[in-house]
Parts: structure tokens; C-alpha cells; sequence
């Protein structure tokens, strides 16, 4: 893969986290945002740090605060990094409310437009990397982001906090992406971190659809109607 970030170009940038922690975590006070702002302020970048406890405050923090932080620093690129329960279809935030990956789709494109087609959003959840399938149906122009970080199976907190404190670092020392992330496998023990573009993605699910014999897939959905029996053939009969 072509790397995202080339290291004759300076890449300048703020970590913008949107934290949404179940009520069990936040009772016992545990989380990664305090601990991954921590780490990339000691490399002496900006970090701004969100918690939205349900949708209302989610999707704010994207439209409004997210306008704010970049307001407060200029010449910098977000990246957004959301830290959530997470699962194959999307995320749950603080009140158990779900936004599916077709919503947060429709809360990112806004912003990958506006920022040129070049917005790196991490997920720092369970199966985040399921969030690739926001762009699998994108047509390029309408992607919602340039990257996607995120972790496969379902990674502890103490994981996820090593890994992308080691991630923002090595960013902050003008590391390509990819040898940012073999780095987040590496410290944090956890084989399942992986980076993909858009284009990767939606590609991929090309690819995939071009495969597909659709004759065995007719047969096999042909094969799971079930005959109707004589006596529902009667009842239809007499229902006429």
C-alpha cells in the first residue's frame, strides 16, 4: 500500500477524541481518552478531548466541536479518533444508543470533503475495523475518509491505549503510517491492528461482487423456500 503520509511532506496535525465509554466504565472510572491526550501532548501536539454520552452529544461534538477545535488550530488536519464499544455494525455509545456504520458514514463524509479527501479516522472500539464497509458502497468523490485505524477482534482498554499512544507518537516523528501501525501490533501484543484506505475498501468489495457466482447463489436461496404445504395450497385456494 502506497503510504498516506509521505516523509518529504511535513504532516501537521491534531488528535481530536470522542470518547463514549459504557456506564460500567465510566463507574469505575475507565477509559483510554485521558491517557492517549496525555501521550501526544508529551510530543507536543494539540489534543482536544470529547466525551459524548449519547447521540445528541455525538454528533454535536462532530458538526460543532470538531469546527471549534480546528478554529483553535490552525494549519493542522484532525484526525479523529473515536473511542467506543464497538461491534460489527457500528458502535454503541454511553446511553446504549447504536449509530450503524451507514450513520456515521453520513456524519464523516461532511468533513473528508471539506478537508479534501484527507481525513484519518481511528477507531479505537471492538471490530472497529468493521468501519471499512462506510466505504465498500462510496463512490470516490463521496468517500468518508482517507484511512481508517482500527483494530479487527475485540482489544482490551490497556491495548488499545498502548497501541495508539504508540501510534500518535511515531506520526509525531514523521513515521509512515504503515510502520506506525506494525508498531501498535508490536506494543500493545495484539496482532489485529490494521490501517486500510477507501479506495482499498471499495475496491475490495469490487472485487468480491465480481467473484461471485450467482447461479450457486440463486440455487442456494432457490433451495431455502420452503414448498407450501397441500394445506396451505387448499386454505389459498379457498381464500380466492
Amino acid at each position: 500500500m502506497t503510504d498516506l503520509i509521505p516523509k518529504e511532506k511535513k504532516f501537521h496535525f491534531f488528535v481530536y477524541i470522542i470518547e463514549s465509554p459504557s456506564a460500567v466504565d465510566m463507574y469505575h472510572q475507565r477509559g483510554e481518552g485521558g491517557v492517549i491526550q496525555q501521550a501526544v501532548r508529551l510530543n507536543q501536539l494539540q489534543c482536544v478531548h470529547r466525551l459524548a454520552i449519547n447521540r445528541q452529544a455525538f454528533e454535536a461534538s462532530l458538526q460543532i466541536g470538531l469546527t471549534e477545535a480546528m478554529s483553535a488550530t490552525p494549519n493542522s488536519v484532525p484526525i479523529i479518533h473515536i473511542s467506543a464499544h464497538g461491534f460489527s455494525d457500528g458502535i454503541q455509545l454511553s446511553s446504549e444508543e447504536i449509530v450503524d456504520w451507514a450513520q456515521l458514514k453520513g456524519l464523516l463524509t461532511p468533513i473528508n470533503k471539506a478537508l479534501n479527501g484527507n481525513l484519518i479516522v481511528c477507531m479505537s472500539t471492538c471490530e472497529g475495523y468493521s468501519g471499512s464497509r462506510m466505504a465498500m458502497l462510496s463512490e470516490p468523490d463521496d468517500f468518508p475518509f482517507l484511512a481508517l485505524v482500527a483494530n479487527g477482534s475485540k482489544p482490551t482498554w490497556p491495548e488499545t491505549a498502548v497501541a495508539f499512544s504508540a501510534f500518535y507518537h511515531l506520526l509525531a516523528n514523521d513515521r509512515y503510517v504503515t510502520d506506525a501501525v506494525d508498531a501498535m501490533r508490536v506494543a500493545s501484543g495484539n496482532d489485529s491492528f490494521f490501517v486500510t484506505t477507501a479506495a482499498e475498501s471499495r475496491q475490495s468489495y469490487l472485487d468480491f461482487v465480481a467473484e461471485l457466482d450467482t447461479s450457486e447463489v440463486r440455487e442456494e436461496l432457490e433451495g431455502q423456500i420452503e414448498t407450501p404445504s397441500d394445506i396451505a395450497l387448499e386454505k389459498f385456494a379457498a381464500e380466492r
